[in-house]
């Protein structure tokens, strides 16, 4: 459920790659027209092409020749936001899609997807949900009818409607013996409480078992559309490939979609400490935060660079003091959990049972200093440095900016966020990352997750926590 960068997560699988080679190669001719090269001198983005179908698909084309293959990823902006009170739906709406089509059970979609040395990688979030698929150039129109087929005409059977929903089910129950996405899962209940945010992104129990058929078909049909999605096509093909995509998705039928209201998340007036409890656990996770900002916030780029220095980097100030000097954790880090609404700002760790109420006291106090004092100037270029120099991997690759395109587009952000990234985090002062910081960062607000066995009590009862115990 995380999201730790400017995008969603990419799912950069080219499964086809391993049968590359040079026999397979097949000189394409790259289309020209309508690419734009869009930088500022110093850092200029590989050539794209963007095209709105009039059913409302916004397409993106970016040609690349490096390896003989074609891409596909479709973001539909859609989430567990829009699946209301029926917990889950989004998901397993999302994950039927390739279990079946009008035409093609889930077995004849399965072998004609390994035939092309491909599958399909579907991944629902709490703001959307993304499809995606590669192959081999010389599979490419067959890998686009089978995409198109998967993401247009579901079939929904209701036999594959239990079996996912079953899975679903095994896998929210497995959760538990996960300590650490155990707290994590109720670290977000408890900042968001009933917020979509504050859920599993595949729902809950009680949200999967009330969900029938035609919830799922309702859902499809409403919120997974043409004009309500974003398309990206990249590799080595040529303009007829391009022509036969517009004419694939042009046939996608349009509908109007609703806007839908959530609860805002709890607001939180003062520190407060919930205690998970259960016998045998041998280490506790600490988990600190509060509601951050969304990702259209102006003061984004500075949040981060501030973020850098205090939990962000293996330099930041909680490593150097919690794990390096007082040696009460092997990891502590910080981040913000940025989404399409506010989402939150977090400090994640773990320690020994001995040491779980030092390791919280000690980390609230780096986090007090910091929102007190701020960065110093050795500081905030340190964590300019280690943002710019880290900033190519993201769009390293011909797909990897193809998701960061749509992701840009998805949270409403020009895409000279990309083109001015170096710039604008190069002119940041430090006087400005620390004035971003405090303004949204209040230590004294924080909510505390200590999820640990039950010797851990006392060394939290200054806090006067609220304690729930699990068998």
């Amino acid at each position: 459920m995380r999201i730790f960068t400017a995008a969603l997560t990419l799912p950069l699988v080219c499964s086809a790659l391993v049968a590359c080679s040079s026999s397979t190669k097949k000189t394409v001719k790259p289309p020209t027209e309508g690419y734009v090269t869009k930088g500022n001198g110093s850092f200029t983005l590989q050539p794209y092409k963007e095209v709105t179908l009039e059913n409302g698909l916004k397409v993106y084309f970016i040609h690349d020749a490096s390896l003989p293959r074609v891409s596909l990823t479709l973001m539909i902006k859609t989430g567990s936001m829009q699946e209301g009170s029926k917990a889950g739906l989004n998901a397993l709406t999302s994950y039927l899609l390739e279990q079946g089509t009008q035409s093609r059970d889930a077995l004849k979609l399965a072998d004609e997807f390994g035939q092309l040395g491909s599958s399909v990688d579907i991944s629902p979030s709490a703001d959307a949900t993304t499809v995606y698929a590669d192959a081999l150039t010389t599979g490419a129109q067959t890998l686009l009818d089978l995409f198109a087929d998967v993401t247009m005409n579901p079939a929904f059977k209701d036999a594959e409607i239990a079996r996912i929903r079953s899975q679903m089910l095994a896998g929210l129950q497995k959760k538990i013996d996960n300590p650490s996405s155990f707290a994590d899962e109720k670290m977000d209940q408890f900042i968001f409480g009933n917020h979509p945010y504050g859920r599993d992104t595949n729902g809950t129990p009680e949200g999967l078992k009330s969900i029938g058929k035609q919830d799922v078909i309702k859902h499809y049909l409403t919120f997974f559309r043409p004009n309500n999605s974003l398309l990206a096509v990249v590799g080595s093909y040529d303009a007829a490939y391009e022509n036969r995509v517009k004419e694939v998705f042009g046939k996608w039928t349009k509908r109007t979609t609703p806007e839908v209201q959530v609860e805002a998340p709890p607001v939180s007036e003062s520190l407060q400490v919930k205690l998970i409890v259960k016998k045998g656990l041998q280490q506790t996770q600490i988990r600190i935060g509060q509601v951050g900002i969304d990702r259209a916030n102006p003061d984004y780029l500075r949040l981060r660079l501030a973020n850098e220095t205090v939990g962000g980097s293996f330099a930041s100030r909680l490593n150097q003091k919690v794990r390096d000097d007082l040696g009460l954790t092997y990891s502590i880090y910080s981040y913000f959990d940025v989404r399409k609404e506010r989402g939150s700002y977090d400090i994640v760790t773990f320690t020994k049972n001995e040491t779980a109420g030092k390791t919280l006291e000690e980390a609230l106090k780096v986090l007090t200093d910091f929102v007190n004092n701020g960065a110093t100037e050795a500081e905030v270029s340190a964590g300019r440095n280690q943002l710019i120099g880290q900033f190519p991997r993201a769009i390293e690759t011909a797909d990897r900016l193809a998701y960061n395109l749509l992701a840009l587009e998805f949270y409403g952000i020009p895409v000279n966020y990309l083109t001015d990234f170096n710039k604008n985090v190069g002119a940041i002062k430090p006087k400005e990352a620390n004035a971003a910081f405090r303004k949204v960062v209040n230590p004294a607000k924080f909510k505390v997750l200590v999820y640990g066995d039950e010797k851990i009590i006392p060394q939290f009862e200054k806090y006067k926590p609220v304690i729930e115990r699990l068998k």
